[in-house]
Formats: C-alpha cells, structure tokens, sequence
C-alpha cells in the first residue's frame, strides 16, 4: 500500500467546513479511482496543522491519480484558509493494523 499525505496551516475555526466538502464532495470522487483505498485527516484544533492522508493499493495507482486529486487538494486549502500551498509527500505504507 501507499499513502499521499498533505499538509497545510488552516484557520482553525474552518477545519470543519473543510472536512465536509470532503466528505460530501471529493471523497466520493476519489473512490471512483483505481487504488483508493481511504482518507484520513489528522489536525490540531489549536494550530489548524492539518494532514490529509490518502491511502493506494499500489504507487502506480497513486501516482495515476495526481491529476484527478489537484483540485480537491486545493480546494481544501482554500476552503480552510490556507495561505500556502499544501506540501504534499508520499510513502509507502511498511505497516498497518487498520481492519478491514
């Protein structure tokens, strides 16, 4: 498996709205995609740093996806205030316990 993770500095009090044009939004787009396998979103309500982690069966199907994934990303940036681009960093996924 393989993840994609973004970062980005939010205003805090916009992180909920963020993560429902998420949910309502994008995630449903990015399950029509070969590969995804989820989406996790991590933040400090304090700070508004936020990470959105998504998760591939395979890097080629990660890497597939980059175009299709852009706008969401912006979006949430936007959405969440964000003044700078997010930074976006990708793994492989050596180990996880997730049920499924």
């Amino acid at each position: 498996m393989h993840a994609r993770m973004s970062t980005m500095q939010m205003d805090p009090e916009r992180i909920d709205e963020t993560a429902s044009n998420l949910e309502e939004r994008d995630i449903p787009e990015f399950k029509k995609l070969d590969g995804f396998r989820g989406l996790t979103l991590f933040t400090d309500r304090a700070s508004g740093k936020t990470f959105v982690i998504t998760y591939w069966d395979s890097k080629d199907q990660m890497d597939a996806s980059e175009e299709s994934v852009k706008d969401a990303r912006r979006r949430a940036a936007e959405t969440g205030g964000a003044k700078e681009e997010p930074q976006v960093e990708r793994f492989e996924v050596a180990l996880d316990t997730f049920v499924r």
